[in-house]
């Protein structure tokens, strides 16, 4: 069975790197900066554009929804036992883990699988260094949640959790700023 899922991560594979492709085009048709003497200056060349939120969200569906057609009556298996070199969610069903992939990492951080894994469809290999980061950033969540969110007696939700969006606010790189607010901040209600 493990050879199903590696074909289907392979197809799914494909479907990101098209993705990580369309991003990569302007670098790929990049000019010259400096122009031979004599001739006209070259236009500007436009700044790589981040693929959007939204096109992210429907390539990350695709992928999991074609690597859960392989998995046809697995879904509910722990990850540990259908996916190779998975450490901190062992015993997650499968649906479960795939989907916290998706809007955990991927929305949270506006990543592809890509970010983290193997263009190739090797999602177990931990040569991408995006993917030791996570595993450490999720052992900090945990670090956090049950050292010091959970000693916190007066918050309102009677199970909080630390997540990547918490810091990350659907960037991969934390800012360190806030926008200002151009209307009254909601208030949330008790």
């Amino acid at each position: 069975m493990r050879l199903s899922i590696a074909a289907a991560l392979v197809a799914t594979s494909a479907l990101l790197a098209c993705a990580r492709s369309q991003q990569e085009v302007a670098v790929a048709t990049a000019t010259p900066v400096a122009a031979p003497a004599g001739a006209a200056p070259a236009a500007p060349t436009p700044r790589r554009q981040p693929v959007s939120p939204m096109k992210l969200d429907t390539v990350r569906k695709e992928a999991i929804a074609t690597l859960m057609a392989t998995l046809k009556g697995r879904e509910n298996e722990p990850a540990g036992a259908v996916f190779k070199n998975v450490k901190l969610h062992k015993a997650m069903p499968v649906k479960e883990f795939l989907t916290m992939m998706d809007e955990q990492y991927g929305r949270g951080l506006s990543f592809a699988c890509t970010n983290c894994h193997m263009d190739n469809g090797d999602y177990a290999s931990d040569e991408r260094k995006n993917k030791v980061i996570a595993r450490q950033m999720e052992r900090m969540q945990r670090d956090i949640d049950s050292k010091y969110i959970e000693k916190v007696k007066e918050l309102d939700d009677p199970r909080p959790k630390t997540t990547c969006v918490m810091c990350h606010r659907g960037t991969p790189h934390m800012p360190n700023t806030m926008d200002v607010p151009t209307a009254p901040v909601p208030q949330r209600k008790r």
